[in-house]
């Protein structure tokens, strides 16, 4: 009963919020009416669901500056943890196929977040060039699930590089995140919604100053590694 319940929520809070966010945005070029209806959203489901959150690690991060964020992705569940907990004006990166996603879609494009076209290489530079000016003029953050899709197992699967290009073309410091407990209350292949908790740990911030794109690769291992590490102690 409370996964229908959920799901009914979702599918109305996406319609309101979302409708409102996609009219907004032909305005509001920053964004800042996206920021204050994705929490909303994200509480009512996380209210819904019965979906605790613990996070530690909050201390490493300055309110003040922009970050790119990488987590691991165990489910649908866990954007809700981090939307909820994170005290920044987040962005995602998403990919173009959810832009056609009748409403949640134009919300997505409004909103700015960073629409990638996996299919297309050029198309996908593009966005990320586009992305850079916008973090920077709007002061965003952006949240990144370097897998690009959730784990089936619940372990680690192999990262993309599009998050690592931006963080270097930006210079904006790249911050390790871990989330535990997600995979369990939303396995893949379902849509029942189990209540619990979900531990999310967030790592200090890694400076760009010491990589390039000639060193991309042993920075992606740096950040793989470090995620592991949170997701043991998380």
């Amino acid at each position: 009963m409370r996964t229908y319940i959920t799901l009914i929520v979702i599918i109305i809070n996406t319609l309101i919020i979302g409708s409102i966010v996609a009219l907004a945005g032909i305005f509001d070029r920053g964004g800042r009416v996206y920021d204050i209806g994705s929490r909303l959203w994200a509480w009512a489901i996380r209210l819904c669901a019965g979906i605790k959150v613990k996070i530690k690690g909050l201390e490493h991060l300055d309110k003040n500056k922009s970050y790119i964020f990488m987590s691991n992705h165990q489910s649908h569940l866990d954007a809700v943890a981090w939307a909820t907990n994170l005290p920044f004006r987040i962005r995602f990166f998403a990919k173009k196929e959810l832009t056609y996603v009748p409403i949640f879609g134009q919300a997505i494009y409004m909103s700015r977040h960073i629409i990638i076209d996996r299919k297309n290489i050029e198309s996908a530079k593009k966005s990320i060039e586009k992305a850079r000016d916008m973090i920077k003029k709007y002061g965003l953050s952006v949240l990144v699930f370097p897998e690009g899709t959730r784990s089936t197992t619940g372990g680690l699967g192999e990262f993309k590089k599009g998050g690592f290009v931006l963080a270097l073309e930006t210079g904006i410091p790249i911050v390790p995140m871990a989330v535990q407990g997600s995979f369990e209350l939303l396995p893949p292949h379902t849509m029942k919604i189990r209540p619990g908790q979900i531990r999310l740990n967030v790592g200090k911030p890694i400076s760009m100053s010491d990589y390039t794109m000639d060193t991309k690769q042993s920075l992606i291992d740096r950040v793989r590694n470090e995620i592991e590490k949170l997701v043991s102690q998380a």
